[in-house]
């Protein structure tokens, strides 16, 4: 009896193993590292990754806060990624921001300005460690352009966050699809 009492701990933290080798997505997404830079800062690295069949949902947490979810849908979400790592020696010093917006699947051309953001759902991310600042904001000040063919998605953005300060404010980046 005694020792079950003794194996009955080894079974839990064995079944508690996490999943190791390849996971396999099914999602249909394109990633690639941003080669041109423009609108890179030199200082951190940049991805562009296009979420197919997915729509752009920005909830609201119990605090007020925003966040993005990616749900199935019939549109396209754009997800622009800066990312610069903090200091050697520091645990919270990563610093990164993040752009999402929504493309209709249908559109071959968009031009969104100012308030007209919204129908995209632009939604600017900041995490690090900065007390007041991190966080996701609704972006209304700024111009989108977008061009899609079937092989590649060409997309200009130019945009101010009234709410924190940023790094990255203007993204022109070519996608293949």
């Amino acid at each position: 009896m005694k020792a079950l009492i003794f194996l009955i701990p080894l079974f839990v933290v064995n079944a508690c193993k996490t999943q190791t080798g390849t996971v396999i997505s099914s999602e249909n997404t394109n990633m690639e590292q941003v080669e041109n830079k423009v609108g890179c800062p030199e200082e951190g690295a940049c991805t562009v990754a296009v979420h197919k069949n997915k729509n752009l949902v920005i909830k609201e947490d119990g605090t007020g806060a925003l966040y993005p979810e990616m749900v199935a849908g019939e549109n396209m979400v754009v997800v622009y990624t800066y990312s610069k790592e903090g200091p050697e020696g520091t645990v919270d010093g990563d610093y990164s921001e993040t752009i999402h917006f929504e493309i209709p699947t249908t559109a071959e051309n968009l031009s969104k300005e100012n308030a007209s953001l919204s129908d995209v759902k632009l939604l600017y991310g900041k995490q690090c460690f900065c007390r007041g600042e991190a966080g996701f904001y609704l972006i209304t000040n700024g111009k989108l352009l977008v061009e899609k063919t079937d092989q590649a998605l060409v997309f200009d953005l130019k945009f101010k966050v009234e709410k924190t300060s940023q790094v990255v404010s203007n993204i022109t980046e070519t996608v293949k699809l």
